[in-house]
């Protein structure tokens, strides 16, 4: 699902308009009618709402949702902020169509006025806030500061049109004031504000509705960001075939442990035998493999001497949970994984090798997925995590080009780039998977699916979502403290299910 910025939306409203044919009028009724289900079904038992309108589309959606909700029976209160005369197109046809109605119309032209319209809205049990849509980009100042404070203080729930007023829908941070939703009904796709906090906050929750805006017109905009969904992710965990064996799964290669870190590697196994693989065996030292192998019965271990032929006739490898951090095992990394031509997952200790080295990592373009979180990010691109962090997308796209590598950011919505330019969002996972050896679980998972044949991007992006979405059922049963790496990587087969 694409994730779009105000100028994004207008560009698709218009090729809907112009190259479909769809008028928009059709797209502002169909707007008004998905948000009128969605007040029936949050709020069934509401006998009066109160409709605040600017006098843009998002204030013709508004009267449309009067009209609407009129002929269902309830009460309804509308409140322009603003002259009525303003009113043009689309919006101006609904406001003749309410004042046709006699539908109770209140102008709030000056604080006098507001305090008189707020009269008459203050007995309601929905609120619906259609001021400012999508072209919001600058601060509410004068009666619409004024009329977005008042509204945030009415004691009804808010339901807000495309997004809360006060948000610019391409940014993550809010204006001041920004009024607090309780639902907030978009069309077509999610926009950045209903994705990032803090402004995603206040949107309360987000329903993306369809309005008959064709995928075509959505496609033809080149939106590189995107929120993955359950459908991206069920096709690289479809039910098996009966005629299969282990071997039909991948044999993956997990070179991981050393003294006193052999939990990561222990953890990396597990995220791949949950994760699907067929077969998991870790390589590691003499001293660790007895340790890695009471912790992982399903695993095996190797701590051969040929390490390079060993990883290099698996399907596909994981490289750096619980290695050393010193500049010999740096060294013994960096020669491992130039010669290597499977796929990889490249991550923890393993990343720290290619400190300033980005270009390094794949300079052959072969399938590679690097699983940083924001400080060893900053160490690979010679940045800080601070500046990682204050622009994630950019950082993750940055370093998807910089070492031609797909990029999972790790943190809060965690981010897939790619080199190309794409970049998806994860939305599953939750505060209590802020615990030791989480990423050590997903780098296994993204293991098993690429030893399985899956694309890089896809399988890091179908692995951050199962990883995600399995420590969100874990949340489910156990709460979010205390919640531990092993807990997320037993729950994997479930989220798989449940999926399905």
């Amino acid at each position: 699902m694409k994730i779009l910025t105000s100028a994004q939306m207008r560009n698709i409203d218009r090729r809907a308009t112009d190259r479909f044919g769809i008028p928009s009028l059709l797209l502002m009724e169909n707007a008004a009618i998905v948000c009128v289900d969605a007040i029936f079904e949050h709020y069934p038992s509401a006998d009066r709402v109160s409709i605040f309108c600017g006098t843009g589309a998002n204030g013709g959606d508004g009267l449309a949702i009067a009209r609407h909700l009129h002929n269902r029976g309830v009460g309804v209160t509308i409140i322009i902020a603003g002259e009525r005369s303003k009113f043009a197109g689309d919006a101006e046809t609904n406001l003749r169509i309410c004042e046709r109605l006699n539908l109770p119309i209140y102008e709030a032209t000056d604080d006098d006025s507001l305090v008189d319209a707020l009269a008459h809205a203050s007995d309601c049990d929905v609120v619906v806030d259609a001021i400012f849509g999508t072209g919001l980009n600058r601060a509410p100042e004068g009666l619409y500061e004024n009329v977005i404070r008042a509204v945030g203080e009415l004691a009804a729930p808010i339901v807000a049109v495309d997004v809360p007023s006060g948000l610019d829908a391409s940014s993550a941070t809010p204006f001041e004031p920004c009024i607090q939703a309780a639902v907030t009904i978009t069309f077509a796709a999610p926009k950045i504000a209903h994705v990032f906090e803090p402004a995603a906050t206040f949107c309360g929750e987000v329903i993306v509705a369809d309005i008959s805006i064709p995928g075509g017109a959505i496609d033809d905009e080149d939106v590189t960001l995107s929120l993955t969904t359950p459908a991206d992710v069920v096709p690289y965990i479809e039910p098996r075939l009966a005629a299969t064996h282990k071997g039909t799964y991948g044999h993956v290669a997990i070179v991981a442990g050393s003294p006193g870190r052999t939990g990561a590697a222990v953890l990396a196994a597990r995220g791949a035998i949950r994760g699907g693989a067929g077969l998991v065996t870790v390589v590691t030292d003499r001293e660790s493999a007895p340790l890695v192998n009471a912790g992982s019965i399903e695993s095996m271990t190797y701590s051969g001497d040929d390490v390079l032929a060993f990883v290099a006739a698996k399907s596909a490898a994981l490289i750096g949970p619980g290695l050393r951090d010193d500049e010999e095992s740096y060294a013994r990394v960096r020669e491992l994984i130039a010669a290597l031509e499977l796929p990889l997952v490249i991550d923890a200790s393993a990343l720290n090798a290619f400190a300033g080295r980005a270009a390094e990592l794949n300079p052959l373009a072969r399938p590679r997925i690097i699983t940083p979180h924001p400080g060893e990010l900053a160490r690979i691109l010679s940045s800080d995590a601070k500046s990682i962090n204050a622009d994630r997308i950019g950082a993750a796209t940055a370093a998807a080009r910089a070492s031609n590598c797909v990029v999972v950011l790790k943190g809060h919505h965690t981010l897939i780039a790619d080199p190309t330019g794409e970049v998806a969002v994860n939305p599953t996972g939750n505060p209590g998977m802020a615990s030791g050896g989480m990423g050590d679980v997903l780098g296994g998972v993204i293991a098993a699916l690429l030893a399985r044949g899956v694309d890089p991007f896809d399988a890091a992006r179908t692995g951050a979502y199962l990883h995600g979405f399995a420590g969100d059922l874990v949340k489910e049963d156990l709460g979010d403290i205390g919640l531990a790496a092993m807990d997320v990587a037993e729950k994997l087969p479930i989220a798989m299910k449940r999926l399905l």
